[in-house]
């Protein structure tokens, strides 16, 4: 059986930009052993695989090692082949295991993804944490109730594109922060900036990550008192998401840019 597989760079401005996302439609559900077998084929950071219900779609992550509870970048990158292909369309229903979330399209090319807001609690810097990343000390640090995702945030005098994270020591760090580790700062162009690893998941850094900003954007709007915010994650591949926060959810915002379409055998 043949289906239709793309990969969609998301929250990308421009080409070698955002976060390149595998994107598999299928028209019956696969097994979990398929959809990992395909993601490990397809080598991205995750992929959205998707299957019709009623006039939307469930959808489901991958990583190249294993299935992930919620995923922003492939999330948008479905959401910007499906308003490719149905131009009059404006909002897309995804329904998961755990809720769902709702997709729009604004007339300027941005696509806006409506999240739960994560909850945070704050932790203690683990010492080995800081060894691991390269920093010197963290000014807080914070972990995501609902992602477990754990923030270091440091001062806006770091060189965060001067980090250089030994993966290796990271993935031998088992313990509370392995369900992925950001390093934000304060930012004099946008509102923060962020870098995201998650070497416990096959991927040491991912480029724009949607799911950590639903804790990031809760962490910023207490800290700056603003509701809407701009945040630019300064990977090798840099991306820009804009947020909007209303009551416990959060709209994630940025553009999707398709870069090859084709076919998958299953």
């Amino acid at each position: 059986m043949r289906i239709s597989a793309f990969i969609v760079n998301a929250f990308a401005e421009g080409p070698a930009c955002g976060n390149p996302a595998g994107v598999v439609f299928s028209d019956e559900p696969l097994p979990d052993r398929t959809m990992r077998d395909l993601a490990a084929d397809l080598g991205k950071s995750e992929t959205a695989f998707l299957v019709p219900r009623g006039s939307g779609y469930g959808i489901r992550w991958f990583t190249p090692l294993r299935e992930m509870p919620l995923c922003g970048h492939a999330t948008l990158a479905a959401a910007g082949v499906i308003f490719g292909r149905e131009e009059g369309r404006t909002r897309i229903e995804f329904s998961y295991p755990e809720g769902s979330i709702s997709a729009r399209r604004d007339g300027d090319g941005l696509i806006g993804l409506d999240f739960p807001l994560d909850r945070y609690e704050r932790l203690e810097a683990d010492p080995e944490w800081l060894a691991c990343l390269g920093l010197d000390r963290a000014e807080d640090c914070v972990r995501g109730i609902r992602t477990g995702k754990v923030i270091l945030v440091a001062g806006a005098d770091l060189d965060l594109a001067g980090l250089r994270p030994d993966f290796r020591r990271m993935r031998a760090c088992r313990g509370p922060w392995e369900s992925g580790a950001a390093v934000t700062k304060p930012s004099s162009a946008f509102d923060f900036e962020t870098r995201y690893f998650n070497p416990w998941a096959g991927v040491d850094e991912d480029p724009v990550t949607g799911s950590v900003h639903t804790v990031l954007a809760g962490y910023w709007r207490d800290r700056l008192a603003r509701d809407v915010l701009t945040g630019r994650q300064a990977s090798h591949r840099p991306g820009t998401i804009r947020m909007r926060i209303g009551g416990d959810r959060v709209e994630l915002a940025g553009k999707a840019r398709i870069v090859f379409e084709g076919t998958v055998t299953v």
